[in-house]
């Protein structure tokens, strides 16, 4: 009968060791794909302003999907807001370059922004002492 040598079989369990932790955190890798959410903007006009609303409501509801956290909405810790904000509008920066619509792109610049292009645009005076 075959016995083994415990030294043996010990530096053969070390060895195995490291390859079932790099199995392990590939496998974990490859298991974290990100979320993601179709937006359908086929029945909308974009060259109607209002349409173009309605298309950014549409991303605006995807990205709050998309980046929901694991444990759930009622999750309210400063660190956990942060990474929703910036994980929020960074989708939402995403879908709209992915239109390749300008007029897209201006309401969202007008929305992440906060004022209107005709404000940009209009005469400011300075006052001087």
């Amino acid at each position: 009968m075959y016995r083994s040598n415990p030294l043996i079989v010990r530096m053969v369990a070390l060895l195995m060791l490291p390859a079932l932790f790099m199995v392990e955190s590939a496998a974990a890798a490859a298991a974290e794909v990100p979320p993601a959410v179709t937006v359908r903007y086929n029945d909308l006009n974009l060259d109607s302003s209002a349409d173009i609303a309605s298309l950014y409501r549409r991303i605006e509801s995807a990205a709050t999907v998309v980046c929901e956290p694991a444990e759930g909405p009622q999750s309210v810790s400063r660190m956990q807001w942060t990474a929703w904000n910036e994980c929020f509008y960074h989708a939402i920066a995403k879908a709209v370059r992915a239109v390749h619509n300008d007029k897209l792109r201006a309401y969202h610049w007008q929305r992440v922004r906060g004022w209107d292009a005709e404000e940009a645009q209009a005469p400011t005076s300075v006052a001087r002492r």
